[in-house]
């Protein structure tokens, strides 16, 4: 079904919009630092990620990771396709250092791209100098994710901001740049911090991050 001529990157859905590109791998098998939490309320899990079709393109999505050539495909696909932004890891996270390195040296390549991802690797400290490399590139917007299990990281490197998973009616952290809210919570009162597309608001005039680019200007 799938082979070195099928295109390793694919339009946004519903909420990113067309005009972002993303890639994903498995959720869970490479979420290293993922918590309880998330793993319970992971999208990624849910509704179309169950379908064999889509399991089966993030499998093969994941075998690329390993080829020696990975690096260089993407980088040629991004400037062959004319990618303007880049959503890495709808599905998934950064599972060891290597794969960290490989996307530092995609974004290095491809000055002209915006990148953003959201992790929770960084928990693991075998992962988390890798991550501050990527971090520090200028095209990259990298959020590190938390949420009540994982804790607020006790130290932000430069450009980093903390996106958190709200799963009480409790206040998020003061620290948090970003709130997201399962659907149980959306009826809360609105704050600033909020994703635009979990607001009452934001659904009814259609945002998607496309058109907010609040996580990746």
């Amino acid at each position: 079904m799938f082979d070195s001529s099928t295109p390793l990157l694919q339009h946004g859905n519903s909420k990113l919009g067309r005009a972002i590109h993303v890639w994903s791998i498995p959720a869970v098998d490479t979420c290293p630092g993922s918590t309880a939490v998330c793993r319970r309320l992971c999208y990624a899990l849910r509704h179309r990620f169950r379908f064999d079709s889509v399991k089966r393109r993030l499998s093969w999505n994941r075998r690329q990771c390993d080829r020696r050539d990975f690096v260089e495909r993407m980088v040629s696909e991004i400037r062959r396709s004319g990618v303007l932004v880049l959503r890495i890891h709808v599905a998934g996270d950064f599972y060891d250092a290597e794969y960290v390195r490989k996307w530092s040296a995609i974004v290095k390549r491809s000055p002209r791209v915006r990148f953003y991802a959201y992790t929770r690797s960084w928990r693991i400290a075998a992962i988390a100098p890798a991550l501050r490399e990527l971090a520090a590139q200028s095209a990259m917007r990298l959020w590190y994710s938390s949420d009540d299990e994982s804790g607020v990281p006790a130290h932000m490197p430069p450009k980093v901001r903390l996106a958190h998973l709200q799963t009480t009616s409790a206040a998020p952290p003061s620290s948090a740049d970003l709130v997201f809210r399962p659907h149980p919570l959306r009826t809360l009162p609105e704050l600033p911090v909020v994703c635009d597309h979990e607001t009452t608001s934001g659904r009814r005039l259609g945002v998607t991050c496309g058109s907010c680019g609040k996580c990746f200007r």
